[in-house]
């Protein structure tokens, strides 16, 4: 699913016109990233949880030339799904 289609779904879903419904979602996703990148953790009950992670310097490899390189030091982001999104997807 991309952004166009999660905007018409929350459009039709939660009967909102729908540029509500994108200045929603671009909203939300504006504040994530806001708050991530000042190293806070975003909780929301029923679906997960998103830190920030820090990733250490390590070697990687080109898997076309096998070439190897090294990856710098970086933040990532990590998603760790609730207990009921699990038995969501597995039901």
């Amino acid at each position: 699913m991309h952004k166009h289609q999660l905007e018409n779904e929350l459009a039709t879903s939660a009967k909102l016109p729908l540029s509500t419904a994108v200045k929603a979602i671009d909203g939300l996703i504006r504040i994530m990233k806001e708050k991530l990148a000042e190293g806070e953790e975003i909780s929301i009950r029923g679906f997960g949880t998103l830190s920030v992670v820090n990733r250490e310097e390590r070697k990687g490899r080109n898997p076309q030339t096998g070439e190897e390189k090294t990856i710098p030091a970086h933040r990532s982001v990590k998603f760790r799904p609730s207990k009921e999104f699990k038995e969501t997807l597995n039901n």
